[in-house]
């Protein structure tokens, strides 16, 4: 029984990621989520009272989908270089890819309700602990000469989120705009490329 329900559960969040990707947030409605697995309105609000709740269910899904994602391909890379520089590439794809998932922060500003604020804080503590590994892999393996992996780390993923910012201040907007992500991924990998270069031994420079 518990496992049918997990799937119905299932069902519903991947009919309602597909149409959030597609159409957004607010221009998608209950109705046509259940419609698109022909579950009954009834059903769908069994599962999640409202769109909301519903909507904070898929950005888990998705950040757990991302998750698997780059750790799998973090693994797959030969240096630590390779390895921060392919979390920056994919984690721009999966933004061009989910914008219109995403864009409803826009319209909420600053005040994230607190599920989607915690599932947020995770995934940044979660991206903090992989780009950690890799600078201490990176320093295992004589890549990189570091004495404290934890404030480089700070330090890294602080400069990534000033750079983001401050594109979003020039045109004070809380959300970028499909170029502004462009932009925002070109100067975050030239950083990183210079900022991973300064951490080289010297006699590897």
């Amino acid at each position: 029984m518990m496992e049918n329900q997990d799937k119905k559960r299932l069902l519903i969040i991947d009919a309602a990621l597909k149409r959030f990707a597609h159409y957004g947030l607010t221009k998608t409605t209950m109705t046509e989520i259940a419609k698109d697995i022909a579950f009954s309105k009834a059903l769908l609000y069994y599962y999640f009272p409202d769109k909301l709740s519903l909507y904070v269910s898929v950005i888990e899904h998705l950040m757990h989908t991302i998750s698997r994602d780059l750790l799998k391909s973090v693994e797959k890379t030969s240096t630590a270089t390779d390895g921060i520089l392919i979390i920056l590439q994919k984690r721009q794809a999966y933004i061009q890819k989910y914008y219109n998932l995403i864009e409803y922060m826009q319209s909420i500003g600053p005040d994230l309700p607190e599920a989607l604020f915690e599932k947020f804080t995770r995934a940044r503590e979660f991206e903090m602990k992989i780009i950690s590994g890799l600078l201490i892999k990176g320093d295992a393996i004589g890549e990189f000469s570091i004495e404290d992996p934890a404030i480089i780390t700070e330090i890294f993923v602080e400069a990534i989120s000033g750079i983001h910012f401050n594109i979003l201040n020039r045109t004070r907007n809380i959300f970028p705009g499909k170029e502004q992500f462009k932009l925002i991924f070109t100067k975050e990998k030239k950083f990183a490329e210079i900022f991973l270069a300064g951490l080289r031994p010297a006699n590897k420079s």
